[in-house]
C-alpha cells in the first residue's frame, strides 16, 4: 500500500489511470448504453411521420377524386412537412450520445480498500522553522555601477 507523501492520496490505481490516459476502467462502457440516443430517436420518429404521410397520400388522392375537392390533401402534406422538420430539428439540436445506464452501479476505480487503509502514524513531531527573510533584490544597473566605482 503506497500513499502520496504530501497529500495522502492512495497510489494503487494511479498506474492504471496513467496507462489508460486518465480514463477509469469502467468509464468507456458507461458512455454507451443499449438504447438509441435522443438524436436517433427524433430522426427515426420524423422518418416514421414522412413514411406515414406518403402511405396516406394515395388513399387521400382517391378520396379527393371521389368528392372532387382537394382540401383533404392538406392532412398528408402537413404530416409530411412536420416529419421533415422534425428530422431536421433533431439532426441539428438532438443530443448525440445516449444517457448512461443508471441501473448498473459504477465499478470502483481503485478496488476495495485494504484492512489498514490509513496513513502511518507520524514518526516525529514537526519542527518549527522561522520564515527566512527574502534576499533584497538588486537592480541590473547596480552591479554595473559598482564595477565602475572600483575603477
Amino acid at each position: 500500500m503506497r500513499f502520496c507523501p504530501s497529500c495522502g492520496l492512495r497510489l494503487d490505481g494511479v498506474a492504471e489511470l496513467l496507462a489508460r490516459d486518465g480514463v477509469p476502467a469502467g468509464a468507456s462502457n458507461a458512455l454507451r448504453s443499449g438504447e438509441p440516443s435522443e438524436r436517433k430517436r427524433g430522426v427515426r420518429r420524423g422518418a416514421k411521420m414522412v413514411f406515414f404521410s406518403l402511405t396516406m397520400f394515395l388513399p387521400v388522392v382517391a378520396f379527393c377524386s371521389l368528392i372532387r375537392n382537394g382540401v383533404p390533401l392538406i392532412l398528408p402534406a402537413t404530416i409530411f412537412l412536420a416529419g421533415i422538420f422534425w428530422m431536421i430539428y433533431y439532426r441539428l439540436f438532438g443530443d448525440e450520445y445516449a444517457p448512461a445506464q443508471k441501473s448498473r452501479p459504477a465499478p470502483p476505480y481503485f478496488g476495495p480498500p485494504p484492512q489498514n487503509a490509513s496513513l502511518p502514524s507520524p514518526q516525529s513531531v514537526p519542527v518549527y522553522r522561522s520564515p527566512v527573510e527574502t534576499p533584497k533584490e538588486h537592480s541590473v544597473v547596480e552591479h554595473t555601477t559598482r564595477s565602475l566605482e572600483r575603477q
